[in-house]
């Protein structure tokens, strides 16, 4: 087996860089679909992380109600009501991430995205529910496919218990990364990502403060943001595993409580923490 430690020379390496003539479109247009009436904050925080992390425009696909709690949150986004054509939502984007805050009744959404969008997608949260319901469509696609379970999502995808997730979660990770033809974030301490042909990289960032509702909605953000700046998959992926991680590390070593730890702080400890890397 495979396994690789991402580190911060790697980060550096592959860095998405920034040519002085370039305009909002060279930087990712990126599409999140979040939210519902009863879970906002899920499509405020990924967008708020998409935006910090450097994607040129993001646009938040929502229901009505949660517009403008987004937009009071996130002002650089833009937004498509989540009733109009999915197809006009997907034109032009670069990428696309579903699934925070959704509900578990949106599933219709998460095949048609499998089936029809012909980029990058990212499917976290409530967009997992139901994944293995669709493996024949996602062997079937071409596009890259990313998903970031925790493990009680992964233990559902896999048809285990936690305690085998737990117990094997490099076997884990790679076998579904290999079987459905996928990349796998298998998110927790020493976060994996496991690409199609089996290869698997550990990220060493990150601590306890992460364990907390919101925190994977901000990466889910943070990866769509990174994709959407790069042509590499797995490279944009670790580098927003590590920067997520690395972003929660800064605010202990500057003072913060780890219990105090939130998704929100970690979004706006974003820029001084990629500053810090890259300077």
């Amino acid at each position: 087996m495979s396994i690789n430690s991402w580190s911060k020379n790697l980060v550096m390496e592959h860095w998405p860089k920034r040519d002085s003539n370039s305009h909002k479109s060279s930087h990712g247009k990126v599409g999140i679909i979040a939210g519902s009436d009863l879970m906002p904050g899920a499509a405020a925080l990924s967008a708020g992380a998409a935006v910090e992390s450097g994607a040129g425009l993001t646009t938040v696909n929502t229901v009505r109600s949660v517009i403008p709690i987004v937009a009071s949150h996130v002002p650089e986004a833009t937004f498509y009501h989540r009733h109009d054509e999915l197809n006009g939502f997907l034109e032009g984007k670069d990428a696309v991430a579903a699934g925070p805050g959704l509900g578990r009744l949106s599933d219709d959404i998460i095949e048609d995205l499998i089936t029809n969008f012909n980029g990058p997608l990212v499917i976290d949260a409530d967009g997992l529910y139901e994944l293995n319901s669709h493996e024949m469509l996602i062997r079937k696609r071409d596009s890259p496919l990313i998903i970031t379970p925790h493990v009680g999502e992964m233990a559902r995808i896999i048809n285990k218990d936690i305690d085998y997730v737990n117990d094997n979660r490099y076997e884990a990770a790679k076998n579904l990364a290999m079987d459905y033809g996928i990349y796998v974030v298998l998110k927790g301490p020493k976060t994996i990502v496991a690409e199609p042909d089996g290869i698997l990289w550990v990220n060493q960032t990150g601590n306890s403060g992460l364990a907390k509702g919101g925190t994977g909605d901000v990466l889910t953000g943070m990866i769509l943001a990174f994709i959407g700046q790069s042509i590499d998959i797995q490279p944009a992926v670790s580098n927003a595993v590590y920067m997520h991680g690395y972003a929660a590390d800064y605010l202990i070593e500057h003072g913060e409580a780890i219990e105090a730890v939130t998704a929100s702080k970690v979004t706006n400890a974003l820029s001084t923490s990629f500053q810090s890397i890259i300077s």
